[in-house]
């Protein structure tokens, strides 16, 4: 019987990286591909097109706080590539560990986001005639925000959207940092502000979003 659930698909691809030389795009692929493995859950983590990548969510609330947190695990890794980000919901039937061989609307709609996206978007998401309108809006914040964060910031942003449980103090230690650095480093990022909106999207369960 086929699966109806709805799904989230993160489809991803460098920006400029042609330009660049090979090592450093690989560089880039290495830390998305590794911040995949360290989430909770398999994303199913697959490199297509050179510079292309793509993730599968089971949960569909989790999109917002995973397109961040890959976000924000690339900026850490301090490669001098961005990635753009679209996010597709609907159903998926995954065949094999491998994506590309992968079928359903969210990865149709994942896929046709990121090749319709204006020129100076970085960010889009696609859902069908349902989609609630407070999708689009909060990832359009999140699309600015992610893109001014440094390096520091970026990585204690990273390890904060992970969902385990640990104290600023636990926090700060994984990352060799005194607490009053890390606290710097969390402030001066932001982050904390999106703790409402996160909450919202971690009450959404897929409503609106139709598998066709």
């Amino acid at each position: 019987m086929p699966d109806t659930r709805i799904h989230a698909v993160i489809t991803g691809d460098l920006i400029a990286s042609t330009t660049l030389p090979p090592a450093q795009a690989d560089a880039a692929m290495s830390a998305l591909h590794s911040a995949a493995r360290a989430w909770g859950g398999n994303l199913h983590f697959t490199r297509f097109r050179g510079d292309g990548w793509q993730i599968l969510i089971d949960r569909p609330h989790s999109a917002l706080r995973t397109a961040l947190y890959m976000a924000a695990a690339l900026a850490a890794a301090d490669t001098g590539l961005s990635t753009r980000i679209a996010i597709g919901f609907g159903t998926a039937t995954l065949r094999a560990d491998d994506l590309s061989a992968a079928t359903g609307t969210a990865f149709t709609r994942s896929g046709r986001a990121l090749d319709h996206m204006p020129r100076r978007q970085r960010w889009a998401v696609s859902g069908g005639p349902g989609l609630p309108a407070w999708i689009p809006a909060t990832l359009a914040l999140a699309e600015w925000h992610a893109a001014r964060w440094t390096a520091g910031q970026a990585a204690v942003v990273a390890d904060w959207l992970d969902p385990a449980d640990r104290t600023q103090e636990d926090r700060a230690t994984r990352m060799g940092l005194t607490r009053q650095a890390w606290k710097a480093r969390f402030d001066g990022s932001g982050i904390a502000a999106w703790k409402p909106a996160l909450d919202l999207w971690d009450g959404w369960n897929g409503e609106g979003i139709t598998g066709d």
